[in-house]
C-alpha cells in the first residue's frame, strides 16, 4: 500500500485554522450581552446616573446574565433583577426605589440594543400581575408572560426590536424582558420599572448613608444567624460569631469562618480595617490565576500581588486587562 504525503504546510495552515475557530467560538460564548432601552430598563438607568446607589451594573448594564430556562429554572427568586445575583443591587425592591419610566397598556415596541450578538431561542416579556407587592424582592409567582418570539436559533442584529400589546395596567409595575440564547445554558435578564399612570417618576434616594444603599451594611441587626440547614444564594448575608458573611456561590452547610463559600465583610471588634474583610487580598489560598481555568461569578484569584473576583463566566480573560475581572484588593 502506497502512503500519502501531506505538505507540512497544510498542517500548519490547518492548525492556525482551528485555532482562531476555537477562540471564536469561546470569545461569542461570553461576550453576548444585551440592554433594553426603549423603555430605558433599571440597569440603563443606573448606567445613567438616574437610579443611584447600583453598584457594578453602571458600567455594564449589558451584563445581567445568569442561568436560562426560566421560569422553570433560571435564576432565584429574589435575583431576579440582578441575573442571579450578578449585581445584587439591582434586587432592591421598594415602591420608591427606582425610577419608573412613563408608560401606558396597549401596542407597544420594545427595543433591545446587543453589544454582542449571539444565536437566538426566545424573547419573552413578563409583567407583574394586579395586586403584587411592590416592598418585596422580585418572584416568579409575581409575573406573567403577555408576548413571546420565537427566534428559532438564528442570530440577531445588534438592534432587536418586538412589536408586543402589554396588558390593561395602572400605577407601579415591573416588566421582565427575558432573552434565552440558543448554543449556551444562559440567558439575560432586563427588568423595566414603569408607571401606568403615563408620567416619569424620580427615584426617591435609596436608605443608607450613600455608599451601597444598604443601612448598616455589616451591622445590620436584621441580618439572619447563620444555620447550617439553611440554602444561602450567592450574596446572601448572614451574621456567625458576632461577624457578617457573604456568599459567593450557592452553600449549604458550610460554616462561614472555615469555608471558601464565604466571604468575611465585617467583624464585630474591628473597626480600623480598610475593608472589613481580614486580611484578604493576602490570602495564601486565594489561587492564582490559571488562563486555562474557568472560573464563574464570584470565584477570586490572585494576579501580579493582587486579588480579583470574576463578575461572570470567563476563561483566558487577564484580571486587570479585562472587565470581567473585579479588583478586590
Amino acid at each position: 500500500m502506497s502512503k500519502v504525503k501531506i505538505n507540512p504546510l497544510y498542517l500548519v495552515l490547518g492548525t492556525f485554522i482551528m485555532i482562531a475557530l476555537t477562540l471564536s467560538f469561546n470569545t461569542n460564548k461570553v461576550s453576548a450581552h444585551g440592554y433594553v432601552d426603549n423603555p430605558k430598563s433599571r440597569a440603563v438607568l443606573c448606567a445613567e446616573g438616574v437610579n443611584k446607589d447600583c453598584g457594578g451594573v453602571v458600567y455594564e448594564p449589558q451584563s445581567i446574565e445568569g442561568p436560562g430556562n426560566y421560569p422553570e429554572a433560571g435564576v432565584p427568586d429574589g435575583k431576579i433583577a440582578s441575573g442571579g445575583g450578578v449585581f445584587p443591587e439591582l434586587d432592591e425592591q421598594g415602591e420608591n426605589r427606582w425610577a419608573k419610566v412613563g408608560m401606558s397598556s396597549g401596542a407597544y415596541t420594545f427595543h433591545w440594543t446587543l453589544t454582542a450578538a449571539h444565536a437566538t431561542s426566545n424573547w419573552d416579556y413578563y409583567i407583574t400581575k394586579e395586586g403584587w407587592d411592590p416592598n418585596t424582592p422580585l418572584k416568579r409567582s409575581d409575573f406573567e408572560l403577555f408576548c413571546s418570539i420565537d427566534d428559532g436559533g438564528k442570530r440577531p442584529d445588534f438592534s432587536v426590536s418586538h412589536d408586543c400589546v402589554i396588558p390593561e395596567r395602572s400605577g407601579y409595575h415591573v416588566i421582565l424582558a427575558y432573552w434565552e440564547v440558543a448554543d449556551t445554558a444562559n440567558a439575560f435578564y432586563q427588568v423595566i420599572d414603569a408607571n401606568f399612570d403615563g408620567d416619569f417618576v424620580e427615584p426617591v434616594d435609596p436608605p443608607g448613608d450613600g455608599d451601597d444603599g444598604n443601612d448598616n451594611d455589616g451591622e445590620n441587626p436584621a441580618l439572619p444567624t447563620w444555620d447550617s440547614e439553611t440554602v444561602y444564594l450567592a450574596n446572601d448575608e448572614v451574621t456567625y460569631n458576632g461577624n457578617v458573611y457573604r456568599a459567593k456561590w450557592w452553600t449549604q452547610g458550610d460554616n462561614p469562618e472555615s469555608s471558601h463559600a464565604w466571604e468575611l465583610i465585617s467583624e464585630g471588634d474591628n473597626e480600623s480595617g480598610d475593608n472589613g474583610n481580614g486580611d484578604e487580598g493576602n490570602n495564601p489560598e486565594v489561587p492564582a490565576w490559571d488562563s486555562t481555568t474557568v472560573y464563574l461569578a464570584h470565584d477570586e484569584v490572585t494576579y501580579n500581588g493582587n486579588v480579583y473576583r470574576a463578575k461572570w463566566w470567563t476563561q483566558g480573560d487577564t484580571p486587570g486587562d479585562s472587565g470581567v475581572w473585579e479588583l478586590v484588593s
